[in-house]
């Protein structure tokens, strides 16, 4: 296991016990709209919706340099 794959883990397995320790019912609130919901569920979105936005301008990055690979051959 390389570097990268331990902190992926350890930081997983913290993030996992903060929700299971964070259940109780809040309320989410979003310009008119409002919602009752878990904490940890919220806390999953948000921690999946982080994820997204951090890998896409990576998978943009990679994509963009495999078209200017193709297009030097």
């Amino acid at each position: 296991m390389n570097f990268k794959n331990i902190v992926s883990i350890v930081v997983g397995m913290l993030f996992a016990a903060f929700v299971f320790q964070n259940a109780e019912m809040v309320e989410v609130r979003f310009l008119v709209w409002s919602a009752q919901a878990s904490r940890a569920l919220v806390l999953i979105c948000v921690f999946c919706l982080g994820l997204i936005v951090g890998w896409f301008p990576s998978w943009m990055k990679r994509k963009e340099c495999a078209k200017d690979e193709d297009e030097a051959r």
